[in-house]
């Protein structure tokens, strides 16, 4: 009777999977290792201007990328980098997961906020949601910035949770 009990419990589990915008309740890293840590083209970024993208993950079930929000940093004036996250097919956005966002950067970057959360997104919807970091350069070169980010991708049917990392060299003059 326990297994019965224990296997209707578990059928039930399945059925219910996630509605829209439900907490994700399994992580997920069997993609991790097949998408590219190195640079890519970015689509979007393609289409404002003729600014190189930065680096990019690619999955079945999303887009996330990094990349410069301007043509060129130079020492001592403010810039930015943008980060995107975009569903894929039937998968959006959990918008009631706590996005998470962690920058750091060599001493020669000042970032404005270490930590970008949902209140700090200038886009954020199901479809896409894209973060604007401020920063400003104190050495010209090559800088890397780095990105930690916490979401959940979903369908009507399941929720995983993702934790990655894209990162990108800003060319300071």
């Amino acid at each position: 009777m326990r297994i019965a009990a224990l296997a209707f419990s578990c059928v039930s589990v399945a059925f219910l999977g996630c509605e829209r915008g439900a907490p994700a309740p399994a992580q997920h890293h069997a993609e991790h290792a097949a998408h590219d840590h190195h640079a890519a083209s970015s689509p979007a970024a393609d289409e404002k201007s003729e600014v190189p993208a930065g680096p990019r993950i690619e999955t079945g079930m999303f887009l996330l990328s990094v990349a410069p929000a301007q043509p060129e940093y130079r020492v001592g004036k403010p810039g930015e980098v943008e980060l995107a996250l975009e569903g894929r097919g039937e998968w959006h956005v959990n918008q009631e997961y706590p996005i998470r966002v962690d920058l750091s950067a060599g001493p020669a970057l000042k970032l404005e906020k270490q930590k970008l959360v949902k209140d700090d997104a200038k886009e954020f919807g199901e479809e896409k949601v894209r973060f604007v970091a401020a920063l400003e350069p104190s050495a010209a070169g090559e800088h890397e910035v780095r990105c930690d980010v916490s979401f959940a991708m979903c369908t009507d049917e399941n929720c995983i949770l993702e934790k990655r990392t894209v990162t990108m060299q800003v060319e300071v003059e």
